[in-house]
């Protein structure tokens, strides 16, 4: 019987490895038309180079086996192959294997014949990068039916457009007595969900809302929500911190059911596993899309100005800076007090159960682009793509690179060559210190992208690094050499990631509202800002002291001439750091700040350029403790358009209340938009009266942090330590149930010393007005006050400063 042959067309949702006939093989899960293909590369075999050492041959290590759980393994296949490693040419042999689980083992085990390169690259992630291909963005496939499987005979990238990924969006409620839920033990008690047409709440209680659906049993509730992403088989799971809650607080529940949470495609169970600092989970088949992850990312390399009104990176604080909407919102810590009150009660439960799942989807949709164009920038999964650092993603991109080029990956660093790297910093960015203040009308110059223009500009790379001067070399600062040919891999990637978003920007600019443009955009923004960064991260594979310190010379050196332009153009430089220059307009107009960097343009290398950011009407600059010179990036601007730009203030700390961080932003918001320093200081001191009568909710002063350790192995005595073991005296909570747990505690009026003071939310009768005003409102706002020349003494209501 003649074979079953089929070509398919789609795009790649996920990929990854698993076993068949106890070989590893990639597994791709792949999207045609709306419907998903399960594809086995079963030839595709997992590998690692040696660096020979002289003599070493293809037999000696084709020979070479080692012991593994009671078996011998061999090399599957040995052969040589031209190679770069740096800017030596050499003969590596490629190593090939048949199982993935083979690699470590066999890998130190062929070390003694020569260095071993790449043995620790996953092998979805090789797949993608021999083959490659892309998710996303498009694959093109040749395979045949066998064993009721799809086997790949051949893949191919290729553009394929139109294909939309379906969605889930949702969120779990526990039950949770003890303030913290315990998965070992407390049950979920609501799974909310919205598709963008289906919204529905799982429950197990009766509940009076049409949108509620009842089950009998937590195991039954579960099974309900499975069945409904299996039914409509969903392709992208979307939850807000869902990795490191929702999933496992699930997985959790369902072994307790006696049953598997099986949410995947492949009925294997999603399955949760540490990507650096980041919990993750993996739903097979299926991107897993962790928005919490994605907010932290965007805001970190500021990516959206909207994220800077959002203190903390809360579902609802998140939510409202996206939309400006206030969310449904109960006290989370007593969920299970409105489970087990009235009818009414669990209402306005499922009520905000499902207004979580909603934010979710309005918050999912403002940044799936972003995250979607991160993904194929680099050409990484979603998935993956949602938990990775921007550091990953550029190695990722890196590799591709280095095997287009035919060069090796350079290996990770040892733990002692880290501590090396680290021992030996590199200088950074010139900052030009601003005169702590309020000032008006500021023009705010950056330099667009300047390090990845320095980069391109002078070739900086690895390999490009010349020693002997014989060839036509760039010289940096440093006076480290770069060869001007051939380019290295991170500029001609820099080159053309920096190219496309040209052309970008050109075809936004007649097309404004295409939102698809504009993530395209923002990604290669994003990417090429990371390369700098990456390339002097101490656990880089990529790291070159030479090239990194050469970059911030270079950078130094354009930054300061740039000063030194506008000062002669009649400005006054205000500030400057690292990529920008805030000057001061003066009796200058915006004419002038235009032809000023117009001239400034003429005088860059062709890859850079100087921009204007914006015209600000006024801003604040806050002081260094004990000092007049204002702090490093710690300023807030207010534009024409009336859009407050914040830039370091502490608005968010664990041991700030919330009433102190809403004084703070008051503050802030005050002086830059009314120029009223009266204002302000009425603020605080009305919140100061407030708290000397007594008149603050108990809410607003609780200040959480977590019990990470063991309560018995802290070493000082700190004020949530103090309340936890007095609560844990007074048989009020048991030890086993705050180690571990997120708590509140409120500085109270009883004791001597603030730890003494301490005591839990739920416990404190009453609060210590002295220590809120003078540990939390005073030092939040005073930082910014004391440059309109406020003094402690004035907020307390005991004078004005006296000038000097």
């Amino acid at each position: 019987m003649e074979e079953e042959r089929i070509e398919l067309e789609g795009i790649i949702v996920d990929i990854d490895h698993t076993a068949v006939d106890g070989r590893s093989a990639i597994r791709i899960t792949l999207k045609q038309d709306g419907k998903i293909y399960s594809l086995y590369d079963t030839e595709f075999r997992p590998y690692f180079y040696i660096a020979p050492n002289v003599g070493v041959t293809e037999e000696m290590l084709e020979r070479s086996g080692v012991p593994l759980e009671g078996e011998m393994i061999k090399p599957h296949k040995v052969y040589g192959q031209d190679i770069r490693v740096g800017p030596k040419q050499i003969r590596a042999l490629v190593v090939e294997v048949n199982n993935t689980r083979h690699v470590p083992k066999l890998s130190e085990s062929l070390g003694e014949f020569g260095k071993r390169y790449e043995y620790d690259i996953l092998f979805w992630k090789r797949y993608l990068i021999d083959k490659g291909i892309s998710p996303l963005t498009g694959a093109k496939v040749k395979a045949r039916r066998e064993n009721n499987r799809l086997i790949v005979e051949n893949i191919s990238g290729t553009e394929c457009k139109g294909e939309s990924l379906s969605y889930i969006c949702f969120d779990i409620e526990t039950y949770n007595p003890l303030g913290a839920p315990r998965p070992d033990k407390d049950p979920a008690i609501m799974i909310s969900y919205y598709d963008g047409e289906e919204a529905r709440v799982l429950t197990t209680k009766e509940i009076n809302r049409e949108f509620v659906v009842r089950f009998d049993t937590e195991k039954e509730m579960i099974e309900a929500f499975i069945s409904v992403i299996k039914k409509k088989d969903f392709d992208l799971i979307v939850g807000y911190n869902s990795s490191n809650f929702d999933i496992p607080y699930l997985m959790t529940r369902a072994a307790k059911n006696h049953m598997k949470f099986d949410i995947d495609r492949y009925g294997e169970g999603a399955k949760t596993e540490h990507h650096g600092l980041i919990e993750a989970a993996k739903i097979p088949g299926r991107a897993n899309v962790d928005i919490y992850n994605v907010a932290k990312f965007v805001a970190v390399v500021g990516a959206s100005d909207k994220l800077i009104r959002a203190n903390r990176f809360t579902l609802s604080e998140v939510y409202a800076a996206i939309t400006g909407d206030t969310k449904r919102m109960v006290d989370r810590r007593n969920i299970w007090q409105l489970w087990d009150g009235s009818a009414e009660d669990r209402e306005g439960l499922a009520d905000y159960s499902l207004a979580d799942s909603k934010a979710l989807h309005a918050v999912y949709k403002f940044f799936i682009d972003l995250e979607m164009e991160v993904a194929m920038v680099t050409g990484t999964t979603l998935g993956e793509a949602c938990i990775s650092t921007t550091g990953q993603l550029v190695e990722f991109l890196l590799m591709r690179y280095a095997h287009d080029n035919k060069e090796i990956v350079p290996n990770k660093p040892s733990e002692g060559e880290i501590t090396r790297r680290l021992a030996n910093p590199i200088e950074g960015a010139y900052v030009k210190e601003p005169e702590a203040g309020i000032y008006k009308d500021i023009a705010v110059f950056d330099f667009r992208g300047l390090y990845p223009s320095i980069i391109i500009a002078y070739n900086i790379d690895n390999s490009t690094i010349c020693a002997d001067g014989r060839e036509e070399f760039h010289e940096a600062p440093t006076k480290t050499r770069f060869v001007k040919a051939p380019i290295g891999i991170i500029p001609s990637a820099l080159k053309l990631l920096t190219s496309e978003r040209l052309g970008i920007k050109r075809a936004a600019k007649k097309d404004p509202e295409n939102k698809a443009l504009a993530a395209r955009s923002q990604a290669l923004k994003i990417i090429a800002n990371s390369f700098y960064g990456y390339l002097g991260y101490a656990r880089s594979r990529w790291y070159s002291r030479e090239c990194a310190a050469s970059v911030t010379a270079f950078g130094r050196e354009y930054i300061a001439k740039t000063m030194e332009l506008a000062e002669n153009s009649g400005f006054k430089v205000l500030y400057g750091d690292t990529d920008s220059i805030f000057l001061l307009m003066k009796e200058k107009s915006k004419d002038d700040a235009l032809s000023f960097l117009k001239n400034v343009n003429t005088t860059l290398p062709e890859s850079m350029e100087l921009e204007l950011e914006d015209f600000y009407v006024s801003g604040v600059f806050v002081g260094k403790k004990g000092g007049s010179a204002g702090a490093k990036k710690k300023y807030a601007l207010l534009s024409e358009t009336g859009r407050i730009k914040i830039r370091g203030f502490e608005l968010v700390r664990r041991d700030w209340s919330s009433i102190s961080r809403e004084t703070q932003r008051m503050v802030l918001e005050t002086i830059l938009k009314d120029g009223s320093k009266e204002k302000a200081v009425l603020i605080v001191k009305d919140v100061i009266r407030r708290l000397r009568g007594g008149e603050v909710n108990l809410g607003e002063l609780v200040i959480r942090t977590q019990l990470r350790k063991r309560i018995d192995s802290y070493d000082s005595k700190s004020p949530e330590l103090a309340a936890a073991k007095k609560a844990i005296k007074e048989g009020v909570r048991k030890k086993e149930d705050l180690e571990g747990s997120t708590i509140g505690y409120v500085v109270t009026k009883r004791g001597n010393s603030i730890s003494e003071k301490a005591e839990l939310e739920d416990i404190a009768k009453d609060y210590d007005p002295d220590y809120y005003i003078n540990h939390q409102i005073i030092p939040a706002t005073l930082k910014i006050l004391k440059e309109l020349g406020v003094s402690e003494d004035e907020l307390k209501g005991m004078g004005a400063q006296k000038k000097l």
